[in-house]
């Protein structure tokens, strides 16, 4: 038996010892090295890092406690803290328990040897490359930042309930942001790509930076007030679905009132778009055997044509639900939450040319501000930071615009493109026109 594997079983043993009703432990260890660039000049940074988590119940009194290290004493500190401070808390209602044992809904594991053996000094030398190559786009550009990052992690979960989920995995990113200048005239563009597997082809990474940081330079005022349809480029679509759809799907969110779609099960809620949460995609950002609490990632279908079908789901919001858990509980900050895997959405027919002949701007760039918004009402009001005014069928550049309106409000005029793809953060989706919201810059 493995050192970790020994430790958890001891672990287990020992919460019970003391008075645990049921007890789960997992542990994460992370090696991650990441190469930042101050202009050009990268600069160089690696961790290791092990963080445990204790959650234990005495009856219904639940508590949790973490350490960042794994040894023995450390353990058992970390586990008699999480009793006694079960003890003394409040019982829960609605806690029915850990989950309980469930098999793999899938094999494939998210490991890359290439990326597990990429050393610190060849991840500097990609960067290195990246930089010389971006410095020969053209004179009018330079760097201002890139970097890139390769992390290796594994995980383990065990409960008492008999729960022993493994797992591992790697990851690999790259990012370039890049300045232009011409007379008097400022622009800026950025790009960011990420895999499971080693990066070797920068070039779309490149000329998406490239292109939106020359078209700024050529960006005028947009001096008035549009009410109209603006076509959401997939990448910066990504962050507003992350800000505003994917809270309103926490089902923690639906059952403390928070969620505009509470209650709505069954209904059209979002056009004819479909949604769904897939961790068990092969090659996907977010696929992992398991999720936090051990249970198995799976497809789930949250919205199909429209119709609210189910919640993104742990095992506690889950049974308070009556169904079962969606593999969709995560951790942080001293709870157990809820959060979305890979999340795909689809639904479209036409390409995204047709839908830009409906468009008077065309979002792309990135989203400022977009934390702000309200997912609780569905209201929406985030700053465009690469923007284009559509005029006789031209992309024409503007400057920064703010688009706002309510996501529900014009739900039934979604229209989503064909084609689906990848923005490198773990949400799947394609460009989508929104009817009937207004821009101004």
């Amino acid at each position: 038996m493995s050192e970790p594997t020994y430790l958890l079983d001891r672990g287990l043993k020992r919460a019970l010892e003391l008075g645990a009703s049921e007890a789960e432990i997992g542990i994460t260890y992370t090696e991650s090295r990441t190469v930042k660039s101050e202009g050009p000049y990268p600069k160089i940074l690696s961790r290791f890092a092990s963080d445990v988590w204790v959650r234990v119940a005495v009856g219904k009194r639940v508590a949790i406690a973490t350490a960042t290290s794994f040894d023995w004493d450390t353990l058992e500190r970390t586990i008699y803290s999480a009793v006694e401070i079960a003890r003394r808390a409040e019982e829960d209602p609605h806690w029915e328990g850990l989950p309980d044992p469930r098999p793999a809904t899938h094999g494939w594991m998210g490991y890359d040897e290439g990326v597990a053996s990429l050393e610190l000094e060849q991840l500097a030398g990609l960067v290195k490359d990246l930089i010389e190559e971006a410095k020969s786009i053209d004179p009018r550009v330079k760097v201002g930042a890139a970097g890139g990052f390769s992390s290796i992690y594994r995980v383990y979960t065990y409960n008492t309930r008999g729960v022993k989920a493994e797992d591992k995995g790697t990851s690999m990113g790259l990012f370039l942001w890049l300045k232009s200048s011409d007379g008097g005239r400022e622009g800026t563009g950025g790009a960011s790509i990420e895999a499971r597997s080693m990066i070797y082809d920068t070039t779309p990474l490149i000329e998406r930076a490239k292109r939106l940081a020359l078209d700024s330079l050529k960006a005028e005022k947009l001096g008035q007030v549009i009410t109209g349809n603006s076509l959401f480029r997939a990448e910066p679509l990504a962050s507003l679905i992350e800000y505003l759809v994917v809270p309103a799907l926490n089902a923690m969110n639906v059952l403390e009132g928070f969620s505009p779609l509470r209650g709505r099960i069954g209904e059209k809620v979002l056009g004819e778009l479909t949604v769904i949460d897939d961790g068990s995609m092969p090659g996907g950002l977010a696929t992992s055997l398991y999720d936090a609490e051990g249970v198995p990632r799976q497809r789930t279908l949250l919205v199909e044509k429209g119709v609210l079908k189910s919640y993104l789901h742990n095992s506690y919001t889950a049974r308070r639900m009556g169904v079962p858990s969606t593999g969709n509980a995560s951790r942080g900050r001293g709870i157990v939450g809820v959060s979305s895997s890979n999340l795909v959405i689809k639904g479209g027919v036409r390409k995204e040319e047709d839908l830009i002949e409906d468009a008077s701007i065309v979002v792309d760039g990135s989203l400022l501000s977009v934390h702000t918004v309200n997912y609780i009402t569905g209201n929406f009001s985030v700053v465009a930071s690469n923007p284009y005014l559509v005029k006789s069928g031209e992309l024409i550049p503007v400057r920064p615009v703010t688009v706002s309106g309510n996501l529900y409000s014009i739900a039934s005029t979604l229209e989503p493109a064909v084609h689906v793809k990848n923005t490198f953060s773990g949400i799947y989706t394609p460009d989508i026109l929104f009817r009937g919201v207004t821009v101004s810059g």
